[in-house]
């Protein structure tokens, strides 16, 4: 598994000059790649876990960049967090 993530985000990259976000849940990352941890250095994380708080993060990521915490409350749909302020999501946006 390991192996594909890493020829996608590498063709990703080639293609856009941007490192992608990978989203994942910790259980199903731990899982599917053995917790690997070597893609972090370089790739934004958004978390998904329906909970107060994000948890345990996969291997190699000391933070999140994003956390879908909710698909519930005042609009429909899913609800995420920025971890950080304005410019930074801003900076991610536009690479």
């Amino acid at each position: 598994m390991v192996g594909w993530i890493a020829d996608f985000l590498n063709t990703y990259k080639a293609r856009t000059g941007r490192d992608a976000v990978i989203y994942t849940a910790t259980t199903w990352w731990t899982q599917c790649t053995g917790n690997y941890g070597g893609f972090a250095a370089n790739n934004p994380l958004w978390i998904a876990r329906y909970a107060a708080d994000p948890g345990t993060l996969p291997a190699g990521w000391g933070y999140y960049t994003m956390w879908q915490y909710t698909s519930s409350g005042p609009t429909v749909g899913d609800h995420d967090k920025f971890n950080g302020a304005l410019d930074r999501v801003q900076a991610l946006a536009n690479g």
